[in-house]
């Protein structure tokens, strides 16, 4: 089953903000150096503020966003928290599901659309799964 990250625009104006204030001070300076780093990261910002998307397949969950896929077992998963939270992930949002994973639990943050039945649908698969 395909998820859509949730999306708070309050991201997207930070986001598009610091992306259109380099582009644009770029284009007014004549830096031609910044002009291609503003329009890279302009692209980039687009591209993941569209691709992110979670996937739950055949026992794997499938973490994609821009041109980046993470994949964890889903028997690996450890314990599932809700989380508020700023750190670099492939989440558009602040509310966030905080997953540990593997035997070295490793952590990871992402933010579906309806956590519920998204976290429903894990335990389901594994319903050793801790959730907070």
């Amino acid at each position: 089953m395909n998820y859509q990250t949730k999306k708070d625009v309050w991201v997207a104006i930070l986001l598009f903000g610091i992306t259109g204030f380099i582009v644009t001070y770029s284009f007014i300076q004549s830096d031609t150096f910044f002009m291609i780093i503003g329009v890279i990261l302009l692209i980039a910002v687009v591209w993941f503020w569209f691709t992110v998307r979670y996937k739950v397949d055949e026992g794997q969950l499938m973490i994609k966003f821009g041109p980046f896929t993470k994949k964890i077992d889903i028997l690996d998963i450890e314990q599932i928290r809700l989380v508020r939270s700023l750190k670099l992930s492939p989440a558009l949002s602040v509310t966030r599901l905080e997953i540990t994973y593997g035997y070295d639990h490793r952590v990871i943050r992402i933010s579906p659309a309806d956590k519920n039945l998204f976290v429903k649908q894990l335990m389901s698969i594994n319903p050793d799964i801790e959730f907070e």
